[in-house]
């Protein structure tokens, strides 16, 4: 069940990932891709206008949002999914997933 859960962890890293990186171009589709993004991040209860402030980086969109975005892309989500495939591919061998040798 842990190993399900890391999965789905991995899973939304992925698409976090994917998201950050569509950003990087930083075109007009990029902003308003942004845009959205954040605003949606700012319909979250209790925590909307905070959570919207730190991923813009600011009160409007501007360079502190791309370099955050880059960041995150580049340094944060990577790092962290490794740390997680790690987990996932250790607990797949310690309860006997794969039942060749690798």
């Amino acid at each position: 069940e842990f190993n399900w859960v890391v999965g789905v962890i991995l899973l939304f890293l992925t698409l976090g990932l994917s998201f950050t990186g569509y950003l990087l171009p930083w075109d007009q589709l990029s902003i308003w891709a942004v845009t959205v993004g954040t605003n949606l991040a700012g319909y979250s209860p209790l925590i909307a206008n905070q959570a919207r402030f730190i991923l813009i980086g600011g009160i409007e969109v501007g360079p502190n949002t791309l370099l955050r975005w880059y960041v995150l892309h580049v340094l944060a989500l990577p790092f962290v999914l490794v740390l997680f495939l790690s987990v996932h591919f250790w607990r797949i061998r310690k309860d006997g997933g794969i039942s060749g040798p690798l």
